[in-house]
């Protein structure tokens, strides 16, 4: 939560010098139990703030949101059950952020954000200011990925337990800095990191055993920082124009 009100306010600060946004659309989804659906679609929302929530207390859940065509949005998924698969998929936007919790066992979360290129109404310019943040909280079997096209990119992972799995893409076009931050703590933890243009920061943390990060980076300037304790590890960092 923190995440979001930080995010969100600097969006707003940055484009409206402070100013307060009313709220245009807002969309709640909660579920209890097991093999459930939701899902969630927003689009064509210009100049407002849009929200999307999903949160469900059991397993084998499907969620969903989609939001196209907007400025000023934020999409949340949490689901603690087991095997629940939670997809965010955030194009032609600015401002947006999306977050990710699950916790328990064999999960997995995608958050795909300006991939198609541009927002607004389908006239140029791509896709900026996009937060993205998973947490897997224990367990074993997780699996985040994270795809980000556009301008002025954050993306992070956290994650706990043992034969979970992080994979993060970036794109970047603009001359921001694109910034990836993964924690992973427990055994047998892989985490992949690629970042293609502008200005380059990627930082992977791993504790514990059997862990692997790869971090490949591409186009303009680079930083890398790979950090592991523990036995039995690999980290690797490719860095190239």
């Amino acid at each position: 939560m923190n995440v979001k009100l930080s995010a969100l306010a600097l969006g707003i600060t940055l484009a409206w010098g402070g100013m307060s946004v009313a709220l245009a659309d807002t969309a709640t989804i909660e579920q209890s139990g097991g093999f459930s659906y939701a899902t969630i679609d927003q689009s064509n929302n210009d100049g407002s703030y849009v929200d999307a929530s999903i949160t469900t207390s059991g397993w084998n859940n499907f969620h969903e949101i989609e939001q196209t065509r907007s400025e000023r949005v934020w999409a949340e998924i949490d689901a603690p059950g087991s095997f629940n698969t939670a997809s965010i998929e955030q194009d032609r936007l600015n401002y947006g952020g999306a977050q990710i919790y699950q916790a328990a066992h064999g999960s997995s979360a995608s958050i795909d954000q300006g991939s198609s290129g541009g927002w607004g109404w389908g006239w140029g310019g791509d896709a900026q200011n996009q937060w993205a943040t998973i947490n897997q909280n224990g367990g074993w079997g997780h699996d985040a990925s994270i795809v980000q096209r556009g301008d002025r990119l954050t993306a992070n992972v956290t994650q706990t337990g043992f034969s979970n799995t992080a994979d993060i893409d970036q794109r970047g076009n603009g001359v921001a800095a694109n910034r990836v931050d993964v924690v992973q703590s427990g055994s047998n933890q892989y985490a992949n990191v690629a970042q293609d243009g502008h200005d380059l920061r990627a930082t992977v943390t791993q504790s514990g055993w059997g862990n692997v990060a790869m971090v490949d980076m591409s186009g303009n300037s680079h930083t890398a920082t790979v950090t592991q304790s523990g036995s039995f590890n690999y980290g690797s960092v490719t860095q190239g124009n």
